[in-house]
């Protein structure tokens, strides 16, 4: 795989350069919003026909998906042991939410072979611009844990239900050639961040960093922490 000769391709330079200098300077209006919602949403689509399906790519999505489980695992595990801390303190209020979040890291990753600024600039727009609704909650559907909506409530009892692996054979790999990732065993964020927010496949493969953001609310009023 030859991805700097991937990022060369002139459609991809020209939606990069427009999307680093639109987020340089963006002022969040409605017009600038959608406008950058647009191209980020064609480089994704540049891409997804640029994809080399070989097996470096494989290796490199490989890591990738499990670096996610094990960083999704970590969120799971702290923001269970923070409900139950809540739910058998004898002074936590009644009414009381726990929130999980997991985002990829804001750092543009280092691995990455392209280490421009316009790369930067990219990353910044896909991963804390605000341009993805989607994104709002992160890599995942956010854990929300109550009094009143126990785990189970949401059908995330499990770590296994959360992640959409309840059955070990599962493979969230739409989008992708199906006989190339047939064996992969994707999880369901990676088809979250994939399939429904603008990575492309080249966006991903090199992030090892992750976010994760627990918040606690007692009465409407929120108690926030990143890990």
């Amino acid at each position: 795989m030859d991805i700097k000769h991937i990022f060369e391709d002139p459609r991809i330079v020209m939606l990069e350069e427009e999307i680093a200098r639109r987020n340089e300077h963006c002022r969040y209006s409605d017009e600038e919003k959608h406008v950058m919602e647009y191209l980020l949403e064609e480089r994704r689509n540049v891409l997804w026909h640029l994809n080399v399906y070989d097996d470096e790519t494989k290796q490199l999505l490989v890591e990738f998906n499990d670096a996610l489980r094990k960083a999704c695992a970590e969120l799971y595990r702290r923001t269970m042991a923070t409900y139950q801390e809540c739910l058998h303190r004898e002074d936590c209020p009644e009414d009381f939410e726990v929130e999980g979040k997991i985002f990829l890291g804001y750092d543009y990753p280092a691995l990455h072979p392209i280490q421009t600024e316009t790369a930067k600039q990219v990353w910044d727009a896909l991963t804390c611009g605000g341009f993805c609704a989607l994104y709002d909650d992160g890599c995942a559907w956010s854990l929300r844990f109550s009094r009143e909506y126990p785990p189970e409530h949401s059908g995330h009892e499990t770590l296994e239900n959360w992640l959409g692996m309840e059955d070990p054979n599962d493979n969230w790999n739409e989008g992708l050639d199906r006989e190339w990732s047939k064996d992969l065993h994707l999880i369901h964020p990676f088809h979250n961040l994939y399939d429904h927010c603008y990575f492309s496949l080249y966006d991903l493969i090199y992030v090892r960093e992750f976010n994760l953001e627990v918040h606690v609310e007692f009465d409407d009023k929120v108690t926030y922490g990143t890990i």
